[in-house]
């Protein structure tokens, strides 16, 4: 009987776990309206209320919801409120979750969800960003995953530049949903991170305020009566004019020497016939490595095509990594059979991670291969192995009128004779553009704020003091909008464009301006 009567409890107790599990298995969204188009301006006001978001169906359209909720009580609560900010055909969507919908991802961070997200900074770790709801928090994971052995990969990958305490979590396809611009444009920070509003253009407008050139309020957009302001600053101000004469005047410091290797790898798109001729007289294993890709990619006609190309690649990696002890990305004791440009560039990659003398990559190889290119260049061991010159052929950020002006006007605040330089150790940002670590962008800020918050005593000075701090400020700003514009129109975010712009600053002129970061 005492046997019976424990079972009494027992039964109820795993009954009352199933039932729990099961409460479980669904989760519940409000679904707002159906646009072509969906605009995140126009739910704003929902804002305050939960997480609004996109999703494109089959047709095209997008589907916006709110969401996501564990209970419906919560939803039910939500959806009262969502009705009184004047979205009255909105319902709750009920979600059943299955095992089968199970998929890995790889969790970045978790916010609330009235928090300003910048999205730029997990953008740069990964194109594949998906968003995970509860009823108040934002979980940012890339994903998704079908095995959990893709997930480690992928997390073994990110760890490599991104925040370490990353991790693997098993969640329900339903749950998610793909990053879209109607998240970005959720962000506080959109407008700064699209571009429209730049921190840049806000200084230039209100240091033309000051100069009485710009009567409308700084608000950071480059629009024609800020452009029209910043004309009239140029024509005018006669400091502004002495430099950008000199600066016309200014010689480049990367003119490449004729008939040396630099000057037929630069040749081989307008002449490969005579480029091959000139190859032909180095020994250097790069000389051979390019005389390769002329013959592999056509440029140059030439009998039993796969042999010769063979013979040239492999006896150049036998040269530079017979006797090479350290860490290879590909196992260089075997032979290789060349039949796409794709290989070879990633051995000539290679052989640039070790060779300590070697020639600059040529621009023309980004712009006639700019996704293997891309892919073959970016950051792989995060050290010093990673870095390389590129050659000015196809242009540089040396060709920027605002950079050279500023150049010279900030010599003018140096300790010591200075010359424009350190232009060719960044010129591979000028045509193939990266994201750079987070760490790094907030070091960038760091020194952009000492910078003027000590260059800002100039402001309070002579009338002479004044100008030159006027000039300075005028030309920095100005050169760093025009940076940003440049990365941009590279495919990058106006924050990611931001960065990389003060990066190129800090190289440029950083030594200039160094007694006013003490």
């Amino acid at each position: 009987m005492r046997k019976n009567f424990r079972n009494l409890f027992v039964l109820p107790f795993f009954l009352l776990c199933f039932l729990s599990a099961q409460a479980q298995d669904y989760v519940y969204e409000i679904q707002l309206a159906i646009y072509a188009t969906p605009e995140y301006k126009k739910f704003k006001p929902l804002h305050s209320v939960g997480y609004a978001y996109s999703i494109e169906m089959k047709n095209g359209l997008y589907r916006i919801m709110m969401g996501t909720y564990s209970s419906k009580n919560t939803a039910k609560d939500k959806l009262k409120l969502v009705q009184r900010k004047g979205f009255k055909d909105a319902y709750i969507v009920k979600k059943e979750l299955k095992e089968a919908d199970a998929v890995y991802i790889v969790q970045l961070a978790t916010y609330d969800q009235q928090a300003d997200i910048y999205w730029s900074d997990w953008q740069r770790l990964s194109p594949q960003l998906v968003a995970q709801l509860s009823d108040n928090k934002v979980r940012v994971a890339i994903g998704p995953y079908y095995t959990r052995a893709e997930a480690e990969e992928v997390q073994a990958r990110v760890q490599m530049r991104g925040p370490k305490d990353i991790f693997i979590k098993k969640v329900s396809n339903k749950v998610l949903h793909k990053v879209e611009k109607f998240d970005f444009e959720r962000s506080a920070s959109y407008g700064q991170n699209s571009g429209s509003m730049r921190l840049s253009v806000k200084a230039l407008q209100e240091l033309l305020i000051k100069e009485k050139l710009y009567e409308v309020a700084s608000n950071g957009a480059l629009t024609p009566t800020t452009k029209s302001a910043m004309i009239q600053y140029k024509k005018t101000n006669k400091h502004y004019l002495l430099h950008r004469k000199m600066a016309e005047e200014m010689d480049s410091d990367d003119i490449i020497e004729n008939y040396t290797l630099q000057y037929y790898i630069n040749m081989i798109p307008k002449d490969p016939a005579t480029a091959a001729a000139g190859l032909k007289q180095f020994k250097n294993p790069i000389s051979k490595i390019f005389l390769a890709y002329i013959y592999l990619n056509g440029d140059l006609q030439v009998a039993d095509k796969t042999t010769k190309v063979n013979q040239l690649m492999n006896a150049s990696l036998e040269k530079v990594f017979k006797s090479y002890r350290g860490e290879t990305r590909y196992d260089f004791s075997m032979k290789y059979s060349y039949e796409d440009v794709g290989q070879l560039l990633q051995h000539l990659k290679a052989m640039y991670e070790v060779l300590k003398v070697r020639p600059d990559i040529p621009c023309w190889l980004f712009k006639r291969h700019p996704r293997v290119m891309k892919k073959t260049f970016q950051p792989y061991w995060n050290n010093r192995r990673d870095d390389y010159t590129v050659s000015n052929d196809c242009g540089s950020f040396m060709d920027l009128e605002e950079l050279r002006v500023l150049s010279l006007v900030s010599e003018e605040f140096a300790e010591s004779k200075t010359t424009f330089k350190g232009i060719k150790g960044i010129n591979q940002l000028y045509i193939a553009p990266h994201p750079i670590p987070h760490q790094e962008i907030e070091a960038l800020e760091k020194w952009n704020g000492n910078l003027w918050k000590n260059l800002k005593s100039l402001e309070g000075g002579s009338p002479l003091q004044q100008n030159m701090y006027s000039l300075l400020r005028f030309s920095y700003y100005d050169a760093l909008q025009v940076l940003e514009t440049h990365f941009m129109f590279k495919g990058m975010p106006g924050i990611e464009a931001r960065s990389l712009g003060l990066k190129i600053l800090k190289k440029t002129v950083g030594e200039n301006l160094r007694t006013y970061l003490k």
